[in-house]
C-alpha cells in the first residue's frame, strides 16, 4: 500500500471524505480535490479490470444504454469535430467507437479487460489493445480526438496520463472526456451513492481541478457541459419504491403449462418483454441524465461533466 499527497498542492491531507471497502478517499484542504490514500499498487489495480468478468459481460449486455449515452456525446464532439480519428481510452464493450464509426470517424480504442477487449475486435471489428496509452500503440499514430468516458477517476497518474495524451494528439486536436464531479457537491448527497467503487477509483475531480489539470498538460480549456444527476437519483428512488409496493402486493400464481411450444412461447413473449423494460429503464436513465439533468439546478448537487479542450501547439510537456 503507498501514501501518496495531493497531485496539485503536494500536501498530505488528514481530512477524510468517505471511506469504502477499507479505503481512505482523503479531502484536500487547499484544492478541493479527493484522493485515495494509502492505495493498491498499479499492477494490482491493473489486475482488478484484467479478471472482472462479470463486469464485461453486464458492459456488453448494456447496447441500447450506451449506445444512447454515445450517441449524445458524439453530438457534442460533432459541435468541434465533424469528422476524422477517435482514440478511446478504457473503451469498455466498444459501443461509443461503433456509433462514433457509423458517424463518421475512423475510431480506435484501449481497453484493459481482455473479454471486453476481445468483444470490441471480434465483434465489432474495431481495433484496440489491451494497453495503457503510450508512444507504440498503434504505430505510433497520432489522432484528431482523443475521448474517454467515466476513466479518469481510475488514472494512477493522472497528470502524466494527461501528458501522453497530448502528446497522442495532432496540433489543434482536441480531448473530450466525461466524469463525476464529486469535489464540488454537498457532502449530504453522498448518500445518493451506492458507492463510490473503491480502490478501483482513485481521484475524483471538481470542475477548478479539471482546468488545473488541463493548464499543467498543455490543453486549453474550451467548454464545460454540466448535467445535474439528482433528477436521475430522485426518479429512480421513487420508481424504485413503487416497484417494491408492486413485489410484495403480487400475489403468487400457480400457472400449469400442458403445451412444451406453448411454454416456450411464452418464455420468448416473457423474453421481449423483459428487454423491452430493461430499454425503457435505460431511456429514463438517459433522459432524466441528460435532458432534465440539463436544466435542473446544478451548484452543491450532484453532477456529471463534459469537458472539451484543445492541445496547445508549441508546448513542451517533458524535458
Amino acid at each position: 500500500m503507498e501514501e501518496i499527497k495531493c497531485i496539485f498542492c503536494g500536501k498530505e491531507n488528514d481530512r477524510i471524505a468517505f471511506e469504502e471497502n477499507g479505503y481512505k478517499a482523503r479531502r484536500c484542504t487547499e484544492c478541493g480535490l479527493i484522493y485515495v490514500s494509502p492505495r493498491l499498487s498499479f499492477d494490482e489495480i491493473q489486475n482488478l479490470y484484467s479478471h472482472d468478468s462479470k463486469s464485461a459481460k453486464g458492459h456488453i449486455q448494456a447496447s441500447f444504454e450506451k449506445r444512447l449515452l454515445a450517441k449524445h456525446n458524439i453530438g457534442i464532439i460533432k459541435k468541434f469535430v465533424k469528422n476524422g480519428s477517435i482514440l478511446e481510452i478504457g473503451a469498455g464493450a466498444g459501443y461509443f467507437l461503433d456509433e462514433a464509426r457509423r458517424a463518421g470517424f475512423e475510431v480506435f480504442g484501449t481497453e484493459f479487460n481482455s473479454i471486453k477487449a476481445s468483444f470490441i475486435r471480434n465483434k465489432l471489428n474495431i481495433p484496440c489493445v489491451e494497453s495503457p496509452l503510450n508512444d507504440s500503440i498503434f504505430n505510433g499514430r497520432k489522432f484528431d480526438i482523443i475521448y474517454h468516458c467515466n476513466v479518469i477517476s481510475h488514472f494512477y497518474d493522472p497528470i502524466n496520463e494527461f501528458k501522453k495524451i497530448n502528446n497522442r494528439l495532432k496540433d489543434g486536436g482536441i480531448l473530450v472526456f466525461e466524469t463525476g464531479n464529486v469535489p464540488e457537491m454537498e457532502e449530504r448527497y453522498y448518500k445518493c451513492y451506492k458507492k463510490f467503487s473503491l480502490p478501483q477509483h482513485l481521484f475524483f475531480f471538481g470542475g477548478k481541478n479539471l482546468k488545473e489539470l488541463l493548464k499543467r498538460t498543455g490543453f486549453k480549456f474550451v467548454k464545460m457541459y454540466r448535467y445535474s444527476t439528482l433528477p436521475q437519483f430522485m426518479f429512480f428512488k421513487m420508481l424504485n419504491k413503487v416497484l417494491n409496493f408492486i413485489k410484495q402486493k403480487k400475489k403468487k400464481i400457480k400457472v400449469v403449462k400442458h403445451d412444451k411450444n406453448e411454454v416456450s412461447s411464452s418464455n420468448i413473449g416473457k423474453s421481449r418483454f423483459k428487454q423491452l423494460m430493461i430499454n425503457a429503464y435505460s431511456y429514463s436513465f438517459y433522459f432524466f441524465r441528460y435532458k432534465i439533468g440539463h436544466l435542473a439546478p446544478k451548484k452543491g448537487r450532484p453532477q456529471t461533466i463534459i469537458i472539451i479542450a484543445k492541445k496547445v501547439a508549441g508546448v513542451s510537456l517533458y524535458n
